[in-house]
């Protein structure tokens, strides 16, 4: 009896199998590889700002510096040696960078919102109230296609 059922298990198996149907497919895989050069920019650099011991939140505009009003707002007492960053390049096209970055310090992020002409870069740095001295940094990209 046993061997009946093994020799009727092989049988199945064997007609499962040799009713099988295979697909396949050919798949092509591309990609396209730009090499990019680089280009000299300057730092964006909200330089040194005082803030009064218990700030609310407050703001400093690079592109505004040296205006007699508005390049400061709330409980900035001084800022000093800011700067834009400018982009040098031959080819006269613009620049494409993110919309706002965040500056990690000693105990909270600061936001920089970002704007600008063809070759420089502006910010407007909002400052947490109450918030820790320290020194405050962050990085972004900057890109131009022509």
């Amino acid at each position: 009896m046993r061997k009946y059922f093994l020799l009727g298990a092989v049988a199945l198996l064997a007609t499962t199998t040799a009713n099988a149907t295979t697909d396949y497919a050919e798949v092509t895989a591309r990609a396209t590889i730009e090499v990019a050069n680089t280009m000299d920019c300057t730092d964006l650099d909200f330089g040194t700002i005082v803030v009064k011991k218990d700030n609310g939140i407050s703001t400093v505009n690079t592109q505004l510096y040296g205006a007699p009003e508005g390049w400061t707002s709330g409980d900035i007492i001084s800022a000093t040696n800011l700067s834009s960053s400018v982009c040098v390049f031959d080819v006269d096209v613009g620049i494409q960078y993110p919309s706002s970055i965040n500056l990690v310090g000693p105990s909270e992020n600061v936001t920089a919102e970002l704007s600008g002409s063809i070759d420089t870069i502006f910010g407007v740095l909002t400052i947490p109230a109450k918030v820790t001295a320290g020194e405050y940094e962050g990085h972004f990209t900057v890109t131009r296609t022509y």
